[in-house]
């Protein structure tokens, strides 16, 4: 299963990651940005909905490469106080650090600096998972699955330079038939076990660290409870994430590294052991502002690597993803 807000490469997470060193724009009104990102994607993980089939449950998917072209943005509208701010769209920090959702939100700014943002992941977009993973030399059926959730974050909490979030929401699989195969010849216990929709809780504590005007390390720690139907799909993560943040005159740029270690509660019943994943991810991100003189434009670009290495082969995966477009702030 896909947990909330995880590090990963999706395909249409590659707004620069130099946003994260933005304040949220104030000015009344409305307000926002739209980009259109071309790229390629390479991946070959068991889940990716081009892997129809496999042949082989102890080995990881086949390679596929993608080309794809993604339009992405978000809406605000500030009122006349100018602390107060309702949005919708995808929150650009959130893509920066290779996690994409879209959200709808209300910003409260207080005198201290800080800042609250309350948020609803209504689940608008889904992704493709198979109905049974683990069928064998037979074309897997696909299925949709999505998030649902809410979140509560304070960024520089009492004018600080530390920020917090939590987020608690439902993972759903449309049409879930894991262990199903009847190859497997799994007990009616054992499938059930295998069901993926879960309740997630997500938080998160980072701490932002300036070593001059221009050059930022934000550090972050996480923890993912993921409450599964079945046992064999609840787990708990646990992450580390840092980024090196470089402002330049006209442009800037952020490098992301993170790390999550994986904890599943209960024996597989298809691979006979208790799954174990470490999670390792790198984001390369560049913003090129007013190119050509062209004024509320920016080219921004995106180089990501994530890899899966699990105790179970049919967990492990590789995903890279190049992309670069254009965005218009409004």
């Amino acid at each position: 299963m896909k947990p909330l807000l995880t590090v990963g490469l999706i395909a249409t997470s590659m707004i620069s990651s130099a946003t994260i060193a933005k304040p949220v724009d104030w000015t009344p009104g409305v307000g926002g940005d739209i980009s259109l990102m071309v790229g390629y994607n390479n991946s070959n993980s068991q889940f990716n909905s081009d892997n129809h089939t496999t042949s082989n449950l102890n080995s990881n998917g086949n390679d596929q490469n993608k080309m794809f072209v993604a339009p992405i943005g978000s809406i605000s509208y500030t009122f006349n106080s100018g602390d107060k701010q309702v949005y919708f769209g995808t929150n650009r920090s959130d893509i920066a650090l290779g996690r994409f959702h879209i959200e709808a939100g209300y910003r409260q700014k207080f005198a201290d600096t800080s800042t609250l943002t309350l948020s609803y992941i209504p689940g608008i977009l889904s992704q493709k998972t198979w109905q049974d993973p683990y069928l064998q030399n037979v074309e897997r059926s696909k299925t949709n699955s999505n998030i649902n959730a809410f979140s509560i974050k304070l960024d520089n909490i009492r004018g600080s330079r530390f920020s917090g979030q939590v987020a608690y929401g439902k993972f759903s699989v449309d049409h879930e038939r894991s262990g199903n195969n009847p190859l497997l010849t799994l007990t009616t216990d054992e499938r059930a076990s295998l069901n993926r929709n879960a309740n997630v809780l997500y938080t998160e504590g980072t701490y932002v660290q300036p070593f001059s005007r221009s050059l930022l390390l934000r550090t972050a720690v996480n923890f993912t409870n993921i409450d599964a139907n079945g046992d064999v799909m609840s787990n708990n993560i646990y992450g580390a994430a840092a980024t090196i943040i470089q402002l330049l005159p006209q442009s800037s740029l952020a490098f992301t590294l993170s790390y999550k270690k994986a904890l599943f509660d209960s024996t597989h019943p298809v691979f006979n052991k208790k799954q174990q994943d470490n999670k390792f991810g790198a984001f390369l991100a560049y913003e090129y502002r007013q190119p050509f003189n062209w004024n509320n434009w920016s080219l921004v670009s995106l180089i990501g690597y994530s890899s899966t290495h699990s105790n179970i082969n049919f967990y492990d995966s590789n995903d890279v993803l190049v992309s670069a477009g254009l965005n218009y702030k409004f």
